[in-house]
């Protein structure tokens, strides 16, 4: 079948910045309103006890092992709509949709069993281990809204449409929030107080209502008509195309996961000060992302379009425009962390003691280990375009030893205090971002020499 000329969309091909924050303003609000949750939730566990928000958090690195590999098979979905959009080929976009939403249910088949007896063996014998459990439990058996909310998303936007994607996600966001400080702290005679499960509610009913309403519009006529995305048959042939240029990356996930998983849990295992640290700047981890993902994801929609109407030219005007809003990320992220430190704390986490020494040495290396975090996501987005999943591959197996194996050493050979290990961790992500940043420039002057290798 022909493609239909009709259709040809060519505006966020060019590059061009202006064209970059056109898609990139939306994709922030989505991802800042999907990780806002992530740092409010354990800001809302603080006030009722450290211990809460420090369960919280390590159960969220525990199930990062869980989330990210779907995640990422999930937005492979992105790349593959991004390229049909590219080439044309509209009738491709709806049954290639229907394979990830396919997966996201048929993944619970490994994840239940799997999770459950990792965070068995994960949370056994330490200090948060009875509060912990059931959060942790609840979390693994609701995996699957995950993928199946970014494969949804990745519809919209590999098509650069984002209005929908922008309004569910800021509509499912607001409700999360209410529903956690009403669910977590109750509401007397009314709606008993439920702590820490309050959140995991929270999360369950506001991502289900996300991901119905995505999958309502994905299903109406005008789509079914273009896209062909009443076509929800499970096709093993194209389940495989879609599914397997992802599965490295998958793979590599699972190795980063779990080694930041581990390092994560090193300072569990020490407690006191230490998972203190770890709790308070993983707070903040956990919702600083959100620039890097919006980064990646505009940037990965542009790229997988340059490439798909092979305008390679384009590649290094992308790649410019991407530098530029990480830059101005990571001065803005810099105000409240180094020049307002112990204003921010006090605010932040109001029932926490730090001296501000401490303080000041923690927030310098969460914005440390943010700047090169968010540098990486740059030339990530180049090599998810490229669908060079054998490079994430290696990746992951290096994160094991500039990652763990590293940190490993200063926590138990070195003793590092409790204040610094973001400072050491971020000279993990610096490693990282210049090997991922040396491979793009290669995977560019390969395609401009020879247009034939994509």
């Amino acid at each position: 079948m022909k493609p239909n000329r009709s259709h040809q969309n060519t505006a966020l091909i060019t590059g061009e910045l202006k064209q970059f924050i056109r898609l990139f303003l939306p994709i922030l609000l989505m991802t800042f309103s999907s990780c806002i949750f992530l740092m409010v939730e354990k800001l809302l566990l603080a006030r009722l006890s450290a211990q809460s928000m420090e369960a919280a958090v390590s159960a969220a690195y525990a199930c990062v092992l869980f989330q990210g590999p779907c995640i990422v098979l999930a937005m492979m979905c992105q790349v593959c709509v991004g390229r049909w959009q590219g080439a044309q080929d509209w009738k491709a976009i709806g049954p290639g949709v229907w394979q990830f939403i396919w997966f996201a249910f048929l993944s619970m088949l490994v994840i239940v069993p799997v999770g459950s007896l990792y965070g068995y063996y994960y949370f056994t014998g330490t200090a948060i281990q009875e509060i912990v459990m059931p959060y942790y439990t609840f979390l693994i058996f609701i995996n699957f809204l995950y993928p199946l909310g970014a494969a949804l998303s990745c519809f919209y936007i590999g098509q650069g449409k984002t209005r929908l994607v922008l309004i569910s996600t800021l509509l499912s966001q607001v409700v999360k929030l209410i529903l956690a400080y009403v669910l977590i702290f109750g509401i007397q005679d009314w709606i008993p107080a439920l702590n820490i499960m309050g959140g995991a509610w929270s999360t369950l009913l506001a991502q289900g209502a996300f991901c119905i309403s995505l999958l309502v519009v994905f299903l109406n006529s005008k789509h079914a008509k273009q896209y062909d995305t009443r076509q929800w048959k499970f096709r093993p042939k194209l389940f495989w195309e879609c599914i397997q240029p992802g599965l490295l990356r998958a793979l590599s996930r699972v190795l980063m996961a779990s080694c930041w998983a581990s390092i994560a849990y090193l300072m569990t295992a020490k407690g006191g000060d230490y998972l203190l640290s770890l709790s308070v700047g993983g707070t903040l981890f956990l919702f600083l992302p959100f620039l890097g993902e919006a980064i990646c994801q505009t940037q990965t929609t542009i790229v997988s379009q340059i490439l798909g109407s092979r305008r390679y030219f384009l590649l290094e005007k992308a790649y410019r425009s991407g530098t530029i809003l990480v830059i101005s990320a990571t001065i803005l992220v810099g105000i409240p962390l180094l020049v307002f430190p112990s204003f921010t704390f006090e605010y932040l986490f109001p029932k926490i003691v730090m001296s501000d020494a401490q303080i000041r040495q923690s927030f310098l290396g969460v914005w440390l280990s943010f700047t090169f975090f968010t540098f990486c996501y740059v030339p990530i987005s180049y090599i998810l375009a490229f669908k060079d999943t054998q490079y994430f591959l290696w990746m992951g197996f290096v994160n094991w030893i500039n990652g763990y194996l590293y940190m490993y050493f200063m926590l138990k050979k070195i003793e590092i205090p409790a204040e610094d290990f973001w400072i050491y961790l971020s000279l993990m992500h610096a490693s990282m971002a210049l090997l991922y940043f040396l491979r793009m420039r290669i995977l560019k002057m390969n395609v401009l020499k020879n247009p034939q290798l994509v």
